[in-house]
């Protein structure tokens, strides 16, 4: 799970807050190249600004927190797999939730080697957010398992790789860190 450093907000943000619809995929395209380096904010997989394959995710949920509904920092962009990440949450939302414009996920998640994300010290709030989004989902784990074997062979040119490669980038610094 990616840890988001928001920025200021662009300058057509207002017409967003009106509902300009237009203004929309322009957000989406910000939020993903400013702060989210064109991956979801879950699951770090690379996703795109199109409608089909991403949508503007409100962190707390709009039906539960309608105040946030145009907050800024409420803001991401998740991937729009079934199953998983916001399509998964939904309007899911509790206190053990990981908010990763206020909070580092990595203090609370971390990854094994087979591609699993695991709760640091089985922690509530990693566990709550790993179960919440879906995030141990068979691709997920099969994609990383993939990446771990793929880093592996290539330990002396990791920095080379991760310059072109940049899906599960919190995963990646976990193998450098680690092995």
């Amino acid at each position: 799970m990616l840890e988001i450093k928001k920025v200021k907000p662009p300058d057509f943000f207002d017409s967003w807050i009106k509902e300009e619809r237009e203004y929309g995929q322009r957000l989406r395209e910000f939020i993903l190249e400013k702060e989210q380096k064109n991956v979801c904010c879950y699951c770090e997989k690379g996703t795109a600004s199109d409608n089909k394959e991403s949508h503007i995710e409100h962190i707390r949920p709009r039906y539960k927190f309608p105040t946030l509904k145009t907050d800024y920092h409420n803001l991401a962009v998740s991937c729009q797999t079934a199953k998983r990440c916001g399509n998964a949450k939904g309007n899911q939302f509790n206190k053990d939730f990981i908010v990763p414009t206020e909070e580092n996920p990595e203090d609370y998640l971390t990854y094994s080697p087979n591609g699993e994300i695991r709760a640091v010290d089985d922690n509530r709030k990693g566990i709550e957010t790993i179960n919440i989004l879906n995030l141990n989902a068979a691709s997920l784990v099969n994609a990383r398992r993939a990446l771990f074997f793929q880093l592996n062979s290539m330990k002396n040119s990791i920095d080379d790789f991760a310059k072109y490669f940049n899906e599960y980038p919190t995963f990646i610094n976990y193998f450098k860190e680690s092995y």
